[in-house]
């Protein structure tokens, strides 16, 4: 796995998102910890907060049927279909479901070996700043 895609070739970075009861209360609780808020939505259910270099998205609803309370995402800075691409030629029974719009840009869907789920988005900030 040493070539260009494996070492970093789409431009993702890892950004876990926690479900929370209710979102002032986990932004208040994460700016306590020393996190500051990046966006938020403008519906208020969602929040990006910042830890240095790291990121943690909070979303107040509670997780789908395959998730848990806190899930694994990877923000794309190149359109997905690069990717979806890739892994279709590669690993296409990973694929759960193709790129598609979402209310904060793009997502495109897979499941990991062991069965959990792995979202990659492709965020407008438009849509969510």
């Amino acid at each position: 796995m040493g070539d260009a895609v494996s070492a970093g070739g789409f431009g993702l970075q890892v950004q876990p998102m926690v479900h929370v009861a209710e979102i002032a209360s986990a932004i208040g609780f994460y700016e306590r910890l020393g996190g500051s808020l990046v966006y938020g939505s403008r519906d208020g259910d969602w929040a990006l907060m910042r830890f240095g270099s790291s990121h943690v998205s909070l979303l107040a609803h509670p997780p789908g049927p395959e998730a848990g309370p806190v899930e694994l995402h990877f923000v794309s800075a190149e359109p997905l279909e690069r990717l979806e691409a890739h892994l279709r030629l590669r690993a296409p029974d990973r694929i759960v479901r193709g790129v598609a719009d979402e209310a904060f840009g793009r997502m495109l869907t897979l499941r990991m070996p062991d069965g959990q789920l792995l979202k990659v988005l492709e965020l407008d900030r438009g849509l969510i700043a």
